[in-house]
Parts: C-alpha cells; sequence; structure tokens
C-alpha cells in the first residue's frame, strides 16, 4: 500500500482509516487489520491516544463471541502485532479501565483456548480448484507476512505463529504494568495496579491462561524446525509473571499440579533429553539454558516448595501424588525433574533442626517418586532409579538405607540379568545396604563370580563402581579383613583351570588392597587373617592372588615381621602349582621377589634355597615369552640385590638369563618378546653393575651387548620403542654413576667407528644408531681421549661422511649433533687444522636452518677454544685461518655462506679473548674485521640488487637462510665496535622493501633486517617510523627480536629522546590490546635504564624518566589487557619496576598496585579467555602482592584496608566456582575453571609473609630497642588480618572448597591465629551467624592441636 513520506499525512490518514473501518461490509476483516498495521507502525507517536483507544475497542468488538469471524480475529498474529503497538501509547490508567471494559481477561483466555486447539489443514480437491494449480504466492512484505486464511491459521504451524505474537503482546502489556520499569510517578503506579489487577481478580480465567501457554510452550518444540529461537526467550517469564499475579491460597500447588505440572515436565524432559528422550533441537542454545533455568524455578517456587511447607506442617505430601498420578505419558520424565527440584531445596541454615528436616523431606518425596514410577518397563525404570539416584548423591539427599535395600533386591537383582549400573549407583550412595545385610552382599557376591564373561565395559563399572568401593566401606566399617575373606571365598569357588578369567582377578582389586592394608589393619588383625587364610586344604589359586594384594601393601617393620614367616610357609612349604593358569602361578615368583626385599641375609638364604631348584628349571626350558618366565627373572635380580656384594650364584643365573634374553634378541625378530626383559634390564640391573669379581665384569658386558644388539634392530623394530628403550640406559641414575659401565657400553660404539660394517651400514637406518647412542650419554661420560678418536674418525672418513649427509638429512643433523657435542668440551685431536672448519662448513647441507645453526656452532666452539690457548700448534691453526681471510675472494661480487661462518667466527672468538694478545703474531683482529666487514656490505649490495621483494614473499627460505648469516655477521661486527657500513641509498630502500616482505611472511629474518638497518641507518627512522614498525608486531614474534629493534633504535639517541619515547609509548592507548610491539619496548625501555650491559648506551648523569608515572599508567591499565601475551608483560614491567626502581615508587603507587589487583579479581576485570588464563593470571597476581609485601611493606603502615581489599579478592578468586550455577557466584570473567591447591599455596605464601615477616621486609619499620620490628609489625597486622579469616569462613557456607584447597590454606589460617589477640578473636566470632561460629570453632580447635607452638 502506497503511504505519504509526511508523518502528519500518516496520523491522518491512521485518523481517518479508524474511523471508516466499519463502513464497507465487503473488505475481509484480515485485510482491515492489515491496512490498519501499515498506517499505524508508520505513524509518529504524539501524545493524543485518542485513535489507538478507538482501535482498541475496534479489536477487541470484532474478537469477542463464538463467531467464525471473532476467531478469525483472534488468530490472526497481525491483531497481536498491533496491540504490541497499541498498548504502550495509551496511558496505564486508561488502558487499564479500557481493558477491564472490553473484558480483555476473557478475551484472551478464549484466544488461548483457539491457539491450543489445532488441526490439519483440509485439503483440497482438484474440483474445487476446476482442475488448475493454485497460483505460487509472491514473496510477502514484512506486514504480510502472517497467513489470513482460517483454515491455515488453525494449524498447528498457524498456531504457533498467533501464539508469538499474542506472547509479544501480552509481554508489552506487562512490561507496562512492571512498576520497576519506566517512570516510578503515582499516576504510573496507580495504573500498574491497573494492570495486574486484570488478572488478579479472576483466578480461574488467568490460569486457564497460564495453562494455555505453557501447553504451547511445549507444542512449540515439536511444530517448529529448529525448535525454540531467540525470539521465545520471554515465554516462560511471562508465563510465569501470569501465575504470580493469581490471589494466592492454599490450593495454589493442587491447583500447578493439575494444570502447569505435566506441561512445564514435559518441556523439561525434552530440553534436557532425560528418561530417554532425545533432546530437542534448538536454534538458540541460550535460550534453552534460560527456559530450564526460569522453569526449574517457576517448578520449584509454586510447587515443590509449598508441597515443602505443607509438609513441615503435618508431614502431607499428596499433592505430589495427583501431580505424578496426571502425569502418566511422562512419567519417568517427571520423576527425574520433580526429585531435581525436590532435592535441591534450600535449607535453613539458620536452623539446626534443618538437616534433619531436609532428609525426612527428600526421603518422603523419593518414597512418593518409586511408587508412582512403578508401572513403567523395568529397564526404563531402572534408568530412571539411576537417574533419581545420581542427583542423590550430588545434593546429599540419599534415600534411606532400608529404600536403597529394597530398590536392590527388587529391581537390580529381580531378573536373570543384573543390573550392574544400578547397583553401582547404589554403592555410590549408601554401601552399608550390603554390610549390613550379609545375604544380599553374598548375592552380589555371587552373581559377580558367576558372570565371569562380561564384556570390557561392564567388567570395568564392576570393578571400579562396585568392589573397590566396598572395599574402602569395608575399611570404614573397620572390617578390612572381612572383605578379604571375602574375597578369598569367591576366588575358592571359582574353577582352579579358569581362576584368571574371574572378575575376583583384575589387577586393581589387589592394587586397591594393597593402598589400603597398613592403614586398615593392625598387625595382630594381619596375624589372624594369615592364620585364617593357611588353612590344610586352601586353594593354592586362591590363596597366591589375596597373597599377591596383601605382600604388595606391605612395606612398614611391624607388618613385615608378622607377614614373613607366614607368607613364605603359606606359598613355599608343601604347595603346588602344576595345574594353575600361567597368570596364577607367576604370582609365586612375585611374591617372593617381595619377600627378598624384606628379609635379612640369612633369610634370603632361605628362601633362595626354597627357589633354587625351580629357578634354574625355568632358565633351562623356560620360554621367554611366559609371563612366568619374566616374573621368575625379576625375582632372580631381587634375590641378587638382597644379597648384594654376595651371591655369586644368583649373579650367575641372573647373567644365564641376560645370555637367553641376547640370544632370543639375535634368532627372534620379535620385539615384543624381549622388549619387557629389555626394559627391566636397562631400568634396574646398573645398579648391581659395580659387584666385585668377575661377575661385575660379565653382567657390565652383558647390559652393553644387549645396549649394542638393540641399537642393530634400528630400522627393523619399531623406532619410537627402540628410541625409548635406548635412551633409558644412558640417562638412568645408576649408570650414570658406573664407571666401568659406561666405559663398557661406549667403548662398543666408539671401537665401531673404524670398523667397515659399520661404514657399509651407514647407508642404512640402523646405522644411524651407532651416532645416536653417543648423543644419548651425558657429555661428561666423553672422555678426552673418547672426543679425540671420534674426531679423528670424523678427520679420517670425512670424505665419505659428506657424501651420505647430502643425501640424508637425518644423517647429516645426527653427524652435526655429534661434532657439536664433542666440541662442548676442549678437544684437541690429532691432525687438527682450520682446514677441517673449511672442508665442514662448505660440504655439509646448508639448505636447512637447523644444520645452519649447527654448523656455526661447532665453528664457534673450535674457534673459541682455540683462541683460548694461543700455544704452539694453535698459532699455526690461527696463521693458517689469516691466510684463508686474505685469501678470500667475492664470486661475482658475492661470498657464499661458508666463508661468511669461518670469518664471523673468527671475528667473535678472537673479540672475546682480546685480553689475552698473544695470538697477535698469528692474526691481526683488525684484518679479520675489516674483511668481514667488506664481506657483509658486498653481501648485503648484492642481495639488495638482485633479490625482489615479490620473490621473498612467495616463499624463498634458501635466501632467507643466506640472508640471516649475512645480518648475524652484521651483529657481530656491531658487537666488536665496527662502524657502520656505507650503503647507498638505493640499497637501504631495497632492503627495506625486503625487510617488509619478510614481516609480511611472519619471518624473523624481517626483523633482523630491520634492526640492522635502524643501527647503521638511525637518520632513516624517525620516532613515528618506529612506532609504525612496533605496531607490526603480531603475537607471534620473537620477544628478542623486539628487544634487538629497541636496543638499536635507542644505541645512539640522547637521553631526551628515550624519555619522550617511553612517555609516548606508555600513553599511546595501545598497550592492552593488538599488536605486542609496543609493550614488549615499553619493558625494554625499563630494563635499559640502568641495565649495565647497555651503560654505554646511556648517560647516567641524566635524570631518570619518572618511574612512579609510568607505573601509575601501567597499574590502570592491567585490568584492561584483553589478551593473556598483553596482561603477562604487564605485570612484569610492574614487578620490574617496584622491584628495580622501588626507590621511585610513592604511597600512591603501592595503592594503585593493590587496587588494580583488586580490579582484575572484579566482575569487571579483564575479558581475557585462554586455556591457561586463570591459573596464570592468579599467579601474575601473586607476584605483584608478594613484592609489595618484601619490599614494600613501611607503606603499608596506617594504609592496611587496602592491602585487606586486595586479599579479600584473591581469596574470592580462588574459591570461587565457574562451575555453579549458585546467583552468589562472583567471578572474573577470565576465570573459566575452578584454581588448583598450588594457587592455595601461593596465598597461604601472602598470609605469611603478612603474619610472619621477614627482618628485611620491615627493616625500614622504626620501634623501640626492648621490641624488634618483626614483632611490632605481626601486633599491626594481627588487628586486621582476622577480617580474612571471616571472609574465609563465609566463602565456606556459600561454596564447597576443595579438600586439597582446604589442606593448603591451612598453614596461613593458622599463621593469622598466631597473630590474631583474643579480643579480636571475640570480635570475629560475634561477627559470624550460628553456622560460621561451628566452622570456626573446629578450626580453633584444630589450630591448638596441630598448627599452635607448644613449646615442645
Amino acid at each position: 500500500m502506497e503511504v505519504d513520506s509526511d508523518p502528519g499525512s500518516h496520523r491522518l490518514a491512521l485518523i481517518r482509516a479508524v474511523r471508516t473501518l466499519d463502513e464497507d461490509k465487503t473488505i475481509a476483516l484480515p485485510k482491515k487489520i492489515q491496512r490498519l498495521w501499515a498506517l499505524l507502525s508508520a505513524s509518529k507517536s504524539i501524545r493524543f491516544h485518542g485513535v489507538e483507544e478507538n482501535i482498541l475497542r475496534w479489536i477487541f468488538k470484532h474478537m469477542s463471541g463464538d463467531t467464525e469471524d471473532a476467531e478469525h480475529v483472534r488468530r490472526y498474529p497481525l491483531t497481536w502485532s498491533i496491540l504490541s503497538h497499541v498498548f504502550p501509547k495509551i496511558p496505564l490508567q486508561t488502558l487499564g479501565r479500557s481493558l477491564a471494559s472490553l473484558r480483555f481477561v476473557s478475551v484472551l483466555r478464549q484466544a488461548v483456548g483457539d491457539i491450543t486447539t489445532a488441526r490439519k489443514k483440509p485439503s483440497v480437491s482438484p474440483s474445487q480448484t476446476n482442475g488448475v494449480a493454485p497460483e505460487k504466492t509472491k514473496k510477502r512484505k514484512r506486514d504480510d507476512e502472517f497467513p489470513s486464511d482460517i483454515e491455515e491459521l488453525r494449524t498447528p504451524v498457524g498456531c504457533i505463529k498467533s501464539a508469538t505474537e499474542l506472547f509479544r503482546a501480552l509481554g508489552s502489556l506487562l512490561d507496562q504494568g512492571d512498576q520497576r520499569t519506566g517512570s516510578n510517578v503515582p499516576e504510573r503506579r496507580v495504573g500498574a495496579e491497573h494492570i495486574k489487577s486484570l488478572f488478579s481478580s479472576s483466578n480461574e480465567e488467568t490460569r486457564d491462561i497460564a495453562a494455555g501457554l505453557i501447553l504451547t510452550c511445549d507444542r512449540s518444540l515439536s511444530v517448529l524446525d529448529r525448535g525454540i529461537s531467540q525470539g521465545q526467550e520471554s515465554w516462560i517469564r511471562i508465563i510465569t509473571t501470569l501465575w504470580n499475579l493469581r490471589l494466592h491460597n492454599k490450593d495454589d500447588s493442587v491447583e500447578f499440579a493439575r494444570h502447569m505440572y505435566v506441561p512445564v515436565c514435559s518441556i523439561l524432559t525434552r530440553l534436557r533429553g532425560i528418561a530417554g528422550v532425545a533432546p530437542v533441537a534448538v536454534a538458540n542454545e541460550a535460550t534453552k539454558n534460560l527456559w530450564i533455568r526460569q522453569l526449574e524455578q517457576f517448578l520449584s517456587a509454586y510447587f515443590i516448595r509449598p508441597a515443602r511447607h505443607m509438609f513441615s506442617i503435618d508431614e502431607n505430601i499428596e499433592v505430589l501424588e495427583i501431580a505424578l498420578g496426571v502425569s502418566k505419558r511422562n512419567l519417568g520424565g517427571s520423576a527425574i525433574v520433580t526429585w531435581d527440584v525436590a532435592a535441591r531445596t534450600p535449607r535453613d541454615l539458620s536452623s539446626p533442626k534443618s538437616k534433619a528436616e531436609h532428609s525426612l523431606w527428600a526421603q518422603n518425596v523419593f518414597r512418593v517418586i518409586l511408587n508412582a514410577i512403578q508401572p513403567l518397563e523395568p529397564l526404563v525404570r531402572n534408568q530412571v532409579i539411576i537417574r533419581l539416584l545420581d542427583t542423590a548423591i550430588q545434593t546429599g539427599s540419599v534415600p534411606s538405607t532400608s529404600v536403597l535395600r529394597t530398590i536392590c533386591r527388587e529391581h537390580a537383582l529381580s531378573s536373570e540379568e543384573t543390573d550392574w549400573n544400578l547397583i553401582a549407583k547404589i554403592v555410590a550412595c549408601d554401601a552399608d545396604v550390603f554390610l549390613m545385610d550379609d545375604a544380599l552382599l553374598q548375592d552380589v557376591f555371587d552373581r559377580v563370580s558367576s558372570h565371569s564373561n562380561h564384556d570390557p565395559a561392564t567388567r570395568e563399572i564392576i570393578v571400579t563402581e562396585i568392589i573397590l568401593p566396598l572395599e574402602e566401606a569395608f575399611v570404614k566399617a573397620r572390617n578390612f579383613a572381612g572383605f578379604i575373606q571375602k574375597l578369598y571365598s569367591c576366588l575358592c569357588q571359582s574353577p582352579p583351570d579358569s581362576l584368571d578369567q574371574t572378575i575376583w582377578f583384575d589387577a586393581k582389586i589387589r592394587q586397591h588392597l594393597a593402598s589400603l592394608l597398613q592403614s586398615a589393619m593392625t598387625p595382630t588383625q594381619l596375624l589372624r587373617l594369615l592364620d585364617h587364610l593357611d588353612s590344610p586344604n586352601a586353594p593354592s589359586g586362591a590363596l597366591l592372588i589375596v597373597l599377591d594384594g596383601i605382600s604388595a601393601g606391605v612395606t612398614e617393620d611391624d607388618f613385615i615381621n608378622i607377614a614373613d614367616s607366614k607368607i613364605f610357609s603359606a606359598v613355599f612349604e608343601d604347595k603346588t602349582y602344576e595345574y594353575l593358569p600361567p597368570l596364577i602361578s607367576l604370582l609365586k615368583w612375585r611374591i617372593a621377589g617381595r619377600m627378598a626385599s624384606w628379609e635379612t641375609s640369612d633369610e634370603v638364604r632361605r628362601l633362595w634355597a626354597k627357589l633354587k631348584s625351580s629357578l634354574h628349571l625355568i632358565v633351562k626350558k623356560g620360554d621367554l615369552a611366559d609371563p612366568e618366565a619374566f616374573e621368575a627373572f625379576k625375582c632372580c635380580h631381587k634375590l641378587w640385590l638382597a644379597n648384594y656384594p654376595g651371591g655369586a650364584d644368583l649373579a650367575k643365573l641372573t647373567c644365564t638369563f641376560l645370555q637367553k634374553v641376547r640370544f632370543q634378541m639375535q634368532s627372534n625378530g620379535d620385539l615384543s618378546v624381549v622388549q619387557p626383559y629389555l626394559d627391566y634390564i636397562f631400568r634396574y640391573l646398573p645398579r648391581l653393575a659395580g659387584s666385585p669379581g668377575q661377575e661385575g665384569i660379565n653382567l657390565r658386558d652383558l647390559i652393553a651387548d644387549l645396549f649394542w644388539d638393540a641399537g642393530t634392530r634400528f630400522g627393523s623394530w619399531d623406532e619410537t620403542e627402540v628410541t625409548k628403550l635406548l635412551r633409558s640406559l644412558p640417562h638412568n641414575f645408576d649408570c650414570e654413576d658406573e664407571e666401568a659401565l659406561v666405559d663398557a657400553l661406549l667403548s662398543r660404539p666408539v671401537d665401531a667407528l673404524d670398523s667397515m660394517e659399520v661404514r657399509a651400514s651407514w647407508s642404512e637406518l640402523r646405522g644411524v644408531f651407532l651416532f645416536l647412542s653417543l648423543l644419548e650419554f651425558p657429555r661428561e661420560a666423553l672422555t678426552k681421549g673418547r672426543r679425540k678418536r671420534i674426531m679423528s674418525w670424523w678427520k679420517k672418513y670425512r670424505e665419505a661422511i659428506s657424501d651420505h649427509a647430502s643425501r640424508d638429512p637425518r644423517f647429516a643433523v645426527t653427524i652435526l649433533r655429534l661434532l657439536v657435542k664433542v666440541m662442548e668440551q676442549p678437544t684437541f685431536y690429532e691432525g687438527m687444522e682450520f682446514g677441517d672448519l673449511i672442508y665442514i662448513s662448505s660440504t655439509m647441507p646448508n639448505n636447512d636452518k637447523n644444520n645452519i645453526a649447527l654448523v656455526e656452532r661447532f665453528i664457534d666452539l673450535a674457534l673459541r677454544q682455540v683462541a683460548l690457548n694461543p700455544e704452539g700448534p694453535s698459532l699455526a691453526y690461527l696463521a693458517n685461518a689469516s691466510k684463508f681471510v686474505k685469501s678470500l675472494q667475492p664470486k661475482g661480487s658475492e661470498y657464499s655462506v661458508a666463508p661468511m661462518l669461518l670469518v664471523k667466527g673468527l671475528v667473535s672468538a678472537l673479540h672475546k679473548s682480546s685480553t689475552n694478545n698473544s695470538y697477535s703474531s698469528a692474526i691481526s683482529l683488525d684484518e679479520v674485521t675489516q674483511k668481514l666487514r667488506r664481506m657483509v656490505q658486498s653481501s648485503l649490495s648484492r642481495f639488495a640488487a638482485e633479490t625482489k621483494a615479490t620473490k621473498i614473499a612467495d616463499g624463498d627460505d634458501s635466501m632467507l637462510h643466506t640472508l640471516d648469516i649475512v645480518l648475524s655477521g652484521a651483529a657481530c661486527l656491531a658487537e666488536v665496535g665496527s662502524r657502520p657500513l656505507e650503503l647507498t641509498e638505493e640499497t637501504v630502500g631495497q632492503l627495506q622493501s625486503i625487510s617488509t616482505s619478510c614481516m609480511s611472511r611472519k619471518a624473523d629474518t624481517g626483523w633482523k633486517l630491520l634492526a640492522f638497518l635502524i643501527r647503521n641507518h638511525p637518520v632513516r627512522y624517525d620516532m613515528a617510523a618506529f612506532f609504525a614498525q612496533l605496531e607490526q608486531a603480531s603475537d607471534t614474534v620473537e620477544e628478542d627480536l623486539i628487544y634487538d629493534l629497541v636496543d638499536a633504535f635507542v644505541k645512539n639517541r640522547d637521553h631526551a629522546i628515550r624519555v619522550r619515547l617511553l612517555t609516548e609509548l606508555v600513553d599511546s592507548g595501545k598497550l592492552t590490546a593488538g599488536p605486542i610491539g609496543p609493550l614488549l619496548a615499553v619493558r625494554r625501555l625499563v630494563e635499559l635504564h640502568r641495565s649495565p650491559s647497555t651503560s654505554s648506551l646511556l648517560n647516567e648523569s641524566q635524570d631518570a624518566p619518572d618511574f612512579g608515572a609510568v607505573h601509575e599508567r601501567l597499574a590502570f591499565l592491567l585490568g584492561q589487557a584483553e589478551s593473556l601475551r598483553h596482561f603477562r608483560h604487564l605485570s612484569e614491567t610492574l614487578l620490574l619496576l617496584l622491584d628495580k626502581y622501588a626507590n621511585s615508587m610513592t604511597q600512591f603507587n603501592i595503592e594503585t598496585t593493590l587496587s588494580s589487583v583488586v580490579h582484575v579479581c572484579s566482575q569487571t576485570g579483564p575479558k581475557i579467555y585462554h586455556p591457561k588464563a586463570a591459573g596464570e593470571i592468579y599467579d601474575r597476581l601473586y607476584k605483584l602482592v608478594s613484592l609489595v609485601l618484601k619490599r614494600h611493606r613501611h607503606r603499608l603502615r596506617g594504609h592496611f584496608p587496602i592491602l585487606l581489599a586486595a586479599l579479600g579478592a584473591l581469596l574470592t578468586t580462588l574459591l570461587a566456582d565457574p562451575g555453579s550455577d549458585a546467583p552468589t557466584t562472583v567471578r572474573p570473567p577470565w576465570l573459566d575453571a575452578r584454581l588448583q591447591p598450588r594457587h592455595a599455596e601461593r596465598f597461604t605464601r601472602l598470609l605469611t609473609l603478612i603474619c610472619e615477616p621477614s627482618a628485611a621486609s620491615v627493616a625500614h619499620t622504626r620501634s623501640s630497642e626492648l621490641d624488634s620490628a618483626t614483632d611490632a609489625a605481626k601486633r599491626a597486622a594481627g588487628q586486621y588480618m582476622f577480617t580474612i579469616l571471616e571472609l574465609y569462613i563465609k566463602l565456606q557456607l556459600e561454596v564447597t572448597v576443595p579438600r586439597d584447597v582446604r589442606k593448603a590454606l591451612e598453614p596461613g589460617v593458622y599463621s593469622i591465629l598466631d597473630i590474631t589477640p583474643q579480643g579480636c578473636r571475640r570480635v570475629l566470632n560475634e561477627s559470624l551467624d550460628a553456622n560460621g561460629r561451628a566452622i570456626f570453632r573446629q578450626m580453633f580447635a584444630d589450630y591448638k592441636k596441630f598448627g599452635k607452638w607448644s613449646g615442645v
């Protein structure tokens, strides 16, 4: 419809249209409504509202009644769109009176009844359309986006569209009636009451409206393709508001049960996906979570809490039975939803009876729900019960033992199929269900024994969630021996030939038994238990399994004295293990190995005499693949270790085992057989390699042979596993201390260097092992003789080595690493000459960055040791180097990589040893420096002329490697103090373009080149250009590159420029987000001011910058950081200022620091989202407060409250739980996970710094000669620190504090109590409520028992 753009004409057209609405009877009502909407939406709002009132009356005139036209208007969505537009235009008092006179609530009730009555659209037959297909509708405009056909409006989709606009109109009306919105003038308050009275004066109609709307919410989940969307987020709030406006009475909960309960539970069931219902798809996850939260609050406020109140009066819970009775279609979901809300009903913490009352309430609710779900299918019912019990565990509302026992008997154990998940939940709720009913416990254990063929997942549930918790329950009941006897009895019932298949054989059961044994039993109880187990007819297999767990847990002398003889007689006297499975019979060797570590030498000999024949038999005939053979080998080693340094027979037997392992390696290529043996040998046997006599020599030789043989398998076995094996021996602590073993291990690879066989295997992967093995040993193991042999080998075969290295990059890296490791210690080998460096730099592959770095490192190490020892051969060496430098000529005005590395290495080595001029007769540092200068200058000029920036940007790494070497030569020249290079303006411009291209590739070379240009041509780069370069630094750039850039810029600048640079960077507003360069520059400038290494750069006589102002600005920015890296560098710079420039810090700086800590920990703190943000930010805040306490303690006198605020913020953040839904949870945005106990230790350290100050931290404090400064500081802190204790107690009432965190905070709590006088303790006690006083009472009792020094 065409309308004039003049607002006045819009209003006039609207007035005329309203006056003539009923004149033309031929126009259908939807068309009139569409015309009204077009004019109304285009009309400008004025203070007169007569037109809106006329529209309101006209609409309600046609909405009232039972005719089809009235239904059409009520269903038409645009009707409600007009109402939502009209409601805010009419004053509240007038609107309220008009709606009352128009019977708004009755009409609304009819409309809600219409939209809850949906039906399918009748199909149109061909005869009705004369066989002509209907025309496709054109794209609708915004004012015609709703269907106008009544049959289409009656469909489910049409009803939801109508409901959407109805909710919008109702929300608009209720917002008008909310006194909290808009102005609070009396007329508005009166009008708001008018609106509320519309719904409160008609209870039944309002109830039906709310019930219809909640039913519509439920149906929308099925009708809408994408579920709920953001436009529906206010629906539940509107329904809740309507229900709340009703006049309430004692039967409200019954009304809720009959009209609201079923759809509320249905929506929650479908949104949460519980009781076997698939969760519905939603378009907006936030709206879904909002609905869940609001519906749970709705259910709690108007159903659960009233029911709880009625129950507290007469223990009547009939309303729950009514609600569950009407929820037949969704019985499981309703039960889960009701229990979730009921179990979380808040308690009155001020009442001492609240715990018992809540327990009684929870018991009765659970009983009613349990009775209600009986009609469900057994499988579904059990799943519902599991969910109920899971909630009971989370909320501490566990049903009674009798109820749980009934559930176990009637639901978990009622059929042949045992529900292990349900039994696991019952055990988690209350293990006494089984401990107090021996028949029930035996039934469960019998089912475990008879079902050993479970799938792995079920076995895991039975072991970890049933058996292990029952073990702990027996410990709490002080009857751990009873569990062991039950375990033994169940094992006895299993067939001996399949004993290793039973669940009771699971290793986790025995490991848990071992961990609990000594804390759960006394030595006397253990003696009685062992007497009971060692009966004449005891099954040997069951006995071995139980004794394996017991022997693993015996470590204390009292228990060893009891268990030694008993276990020996039970295992080794008159026992046979012939018909047991191998996994069972091997346990006797494991037990014997543990006993060997307990006993004295005489008892070990007794054990050896008993096992000798069996061990010899296994060595002679046993198969290494048999697990029993491996356990026997471990037992043999432990027996020898117990007899050390004696035990010749055991040493011989152990060596025989090792020979058998070596033979297996040589004859069979399967790693899986020998890997456990090699791992054990390399880990534990080096301890015995120092045995005196031939036994030790044989053992060392065998270990070395196994090490060498395993290395020769490199390439044929899994490389990762072999590498892991070979690294374990050189890094073994026992091996490092045994020089003879190291010699045996290294002699083979060093001797093999000259072997023709090894040279032939260089082309094979296993040949790399020879060099990798040398690299794994500590540097000290490579003695002078070995280093000389390695270098002589390299010199002898360097042609072959270089040839193979050119084809195999891995070989090249390995050889270079070995040469560097050798040269890390002074090594003057035979025939050493400068030509060796020439050869290695020119022949080794230099197309890789790592290779170049290794070659450069080797050259530097070799030249440095020659320069430091300029005597005899070293002078000849340097003379040859001088000849080489003089003979260097550029090839086509360009130098290759190798000469550049050599000359740079010479300059660096000679400069660092310049205090010793003994080499001056052989070589001149000035000449070499000038040669390097010419080489760098010509290389840069040639590089700039021949290299295009586009080629760099396209990714030519070889050019970048060459440029890196040239720039390292330039950096070397800067280090020795050479004058700037002379480059043309054209060359500098080209290098600038290359630098920019490198930066675009995020290559470090670009920053190095830029630093060189700034250092060499400072006049080209003013402060603006320097700022622009800093802003290009991305988050991936290395910090040292920016620091080098800053050093280059300030090198020749005066003091005023440096101060100005620091000031402008701090005030730039670019330190909290974006490029990291400006922030790194600030930090470097602060470091440079008094850095000893830069004394030549700065004039110390100049006035220092105002570091107090710099600190103030950075402390303010700390809370605005937008990334973890920015926060990290800001905090480190603040620490640097507080520590190094403490004299520049004023009282204001200290208070600003602590205020920034408070701000960072507040809800308005920095919005940093990073996996490591929580822990790292908290650590940085700890360091700031800690440094204030250590260096600026004197500034806190008279200003202690600001410190208390910082400590309170840190403590609140420490204990905050981001995963909690509690409304009282206050946390900073960066805290996305709970902090760990290590952070609690940091906070405890702050408390001890305050309460137990060091003498240095309070040295500024003046006190009398009769009173120490530390005592005065403690007294001053004691007047305030109890408030931190008060906060800690109150926080424990609001959040759950993990046990580890509470344990870590104990020393800090005790240190506060140490300095708190009695009067302050009394004030603390009075400031707490009953629950807080209970916590403080227990805390103080623990302090007196464990924390207070008694002087003993």
